[in-house]
């Protein structure tokens, strides 16, 4: 197997995410609630749970842990039923992400031992790329506070320009971006729809239990499930190459 590039989901899998999303997507939702007064009365408990926040656990199928912010706006929109067109308040909900990211720096963090595997993977020559359901303001901005962004040849994000995942056009990017095809690229991510991801593009797909999903969610559609990227070292990457079917 011949691997030539690495995409990572960015949330769960190189930035930590349960303690910085949760917490943005409360914000957002007190927000919304002070600034849409409708008679729907939907409730923080009931916007959360509709983008799959119940208290301090995010289900790995839901709209926050796999879906572009505008997805989330418009299940809020057809909640809330507030007193302006879809497109305005979707507008209105990317710019409070954005806005809500950028005023608590402090929680955006890497996992621990990514930036050194990172290193190690550009020394072994290898293209590296973000496949996100971020918009690019946020996706810039947290990698930026974390240390990271000048480790990546390629960034994609969902901004409504491009197909988000588990559609394949951020891959065929990354690939139509490095110069590789994507049966050379492992893809690594914390959830269902990332590994969907991988495998709807022809990629290796690898999944991490940093993020949202548990071993028995991904590894149906994983060609391995590890702990955590820190765990991909250079011997793991050559048994890879040696052997095709790899699980672990």
């Amino acid at each position: 197997m011949d691997i030539k590039g690495v995409l990572f989901d960015k949330d769960g899998t190189l930035l930590e995410f349960h303690q910085m999303w949760i917490s943005v997507s409360q914000s957002v939702v007190g927000v919304l609630l002070a600034r849409y007064s409708t008679p729907a009365m939907a409730s923080d408990e009931s916007l959360l749970a509709a983008i799959g926040v119940y208290g301090d656990r995010v289900d790995n199928r839901g709209l926050l842990a796999s879906n572009p912010v505008e997805d989330i706006a418009l299940t809020w929109f057809e909640m809330l039923m507030p007193g302006c067109s879809k497109t305005d308040f979707i507008d209105d909900v990317k710019a409070l992400f954005n806005q809500t990211v950028k005023e608590n720096p402090g929680l955006i963090k890497s996992l621990p031992g990514i930036e050194a595997v990172l290193i190690t993977l550009k020394q072994c020559g290898l293209k590296l790329g973000i496949a996100t359901a971020d918009s690019k303001a946020a996706t810039l901005y947290s990698l930026e506070q974390a240390g990271l962004l000048d480790y990546f040849d390629f960034i994609g994000y969902s901004d409504g320009d491009i197909e988000p995942k588990p559609a394949p056009d951020l891959m065929e990017a990354f690939c139509g971006t490095c110069g590789l095809i994507a049966r050379q690229v492992v893809m690594f991510g914390d959830t269902v729809s990332d590994m969907k991801f991988g495998q709807n593009a022809g990629a290796i797909s690898i999944g991490v239990l940093t993020g949202t999903a548990t071993h028995a969610e991904l590894a149906p559609h994983a060609r391995m499930v590890i702990s955590s990227v820190a765990d991909f070292t250079p011997d793991l990457l050559d048994r890879m190459r040696r052997s095709p079917t790899t699980t672990q």
